[in-house]
C-alpha cells in the first residue's frame, strides 16, 4: 500500500488579533515571527526535511510562513488554497490530496491554523479529535498516511515545537 508523507506546519507568530486594526485574515507575522519561522525552516532543511510542495492557507500569516519555507528551500513550489483557511474541512483537503497524489509522490507541507491542524492530525491518527495534540506556532507535525482510507489509519512520526528545534540547533 502506498504511503504519503505529510507535514502540518502552523503559521509563525502573528500580530495579536486584539491589537490588529483590520480583518483577521490580514494579520501578518511579527518581526519575531518571521525570524523564528526562518530559523525553524533552516533547521528543518538541515535535518533533511524537504517536500515536493507547500500548500498554504490564504490568510496573510500562513502565506508569509509558506513563503519563508519556500525561500529557505524546504520545497520548490507553493500553492495557496482556501482548503486550509480556518473554515476549511479535512474532507475537502483529503479530496484535494487524493487527486494530487495521483501525479506526485513526494512529501507535502501543509501550512495552516489551529485548531484545524491538530484536530486533523488526531482524526487521521485516531479517527477522532481528542484535543490531546497542540501544535505551537511554527511547529511541525509529521504523518505517514495511507493513500487510501487515511482516517484513523495514519501514523504520527514527528511532533516538534519550534523551541525544541531552535534549542537543539544551538539557536537562541
Amino acid at each position: 500500500m502506498r504511503e504519503l508523507t505529510v507535514f502540518f506546519f502552523r503559521h509563525g507568530i502573528a500580530v495579536e488579533a486584539e491589537v490588529f486594526e483590520g480583518r483577521d485574515s490580514d494579520r501578518p507575522l511579527t518581526a519575531k515571527g518571521e525570524k523564528k519561522t526562518q530559523q525553524v525552516a533552516q533547521r528543518l532543511l538541515h535535518l533533511g526535511i524537504e517536500a515536493e510542495l507547500i500548500l498554504s492557507s490564504p490568510l496573510v500569516r500562513a502565506r508569509q510562513t509558506a513563503e519563508i519555507l519556500l525561500e529557505v528551500g524546504v520545497a520548490p513550489d507553493l500553492i495557496i488554497s482556501e482548503l486550509l483557511a480556518p473554515s476549511g474541512s479535512l474532507q475537502g483537503w483529503l479530496n484535494w490530496l487524493s487527486h494530487w497524489c495521483q501525479e506526485h509522490e513526494g512529501p507535502l507541507i501543509t501550512v495552516g491554523h489551529e485548531p484545524n491542524l491538530s484536530h486533523w492530525a488526531e482524526l487521521l491518527i485516531c479517527g477522532k479529535a481528542l484535543g490531546h495534540i497542540q501544535l505551537k506556532k511554527a511547529g511541525l507535525i509529521g504523518l505517514k498516511m495511507p493513500a487510501t482510507d487515511p482516517l484513523g489509519n495514519s501514523h504520527l512520526f514527528w511532533l516538534t515545537p519550534p523551541k525544541f528545534l531552535l534549542n537543539s540547533s544551538g539557536i537562541a
